[in-house]
C-alpha cells in the first residue's frame, strides 16, 4: 500500500496577495476556486481503481494507493493540471513521512509534478 499527497502549487501567495490588497472580493474568488479545484481533483482520484481519498483540506489531499494504480493516478492527476491557472504537486510514498519527502521533492523541482520516493 501507498500513499500520496496533493498539495496546490503557490496557492498561499494567490490568497496573500489579496489579503495584503484588502481585496475581499478576490479573497473570496479565489478561495472558492481552490475548492472546486481540490473538489475536482479529489474526485478524479477517487474514480481510479486502488485509490481511497482518506482527507481533504484546504489546498490539500491525501490518498491510499495500491502499487499498481500509481501510473493511473498519475495519468489521472496530470490530465487535470491547469498551467496559469490551478496546479498541484504530488508525493507518493510507501509511508507518509517518504509521501511528504517526495512532495517537497515535486515543489523543489518545479512544481505541477508527480514525484516518487526513491532512497537515491
Amino acid at each position: 500500500m501507498l500513499f500520496a499527497i496533493v498539495d496546490g502549487d503557490d496557492v498561499g501567495s494567490k490568497i496573500e496577495s489579496h489579503l495584503l490588497a484588502n481585496d475581499v472580493a478576490g479573497f473570496v474568488r479565489t478561495s472558492k476556486m481552490i475548492s472546486l479545484a481540490v473538489e475536482k481533483v479529489a474526485g478524479s482520484a477517487s474514480r481510479v481503481p486502488g485509490v481511497t481519498v482518506m482527507s481533504t483540506g484546504g489546498d490539500s489531499i491525501m490518498l491510499q494507493l495500491s502499487e499498481d494504480s500509481t501510473t493511473r493516478l498519475r495519468d489521472a492527476l496530470e490530465a487535470l493540471q491547469q498551467p496559469g491557472h490551478f496546479t498541484f504537486s504530488v508525493g507518493v510514498g510507501r509511508t507518509l513521512r517518504e509521501s511528504f519527502i517526495a512532495l517537497r521533492m515535486a515543489k523543489s523541482s518545479g512544481k505541477c509534478r508527480v514525484s516518487i520516493y526513491s532512497e537515491r
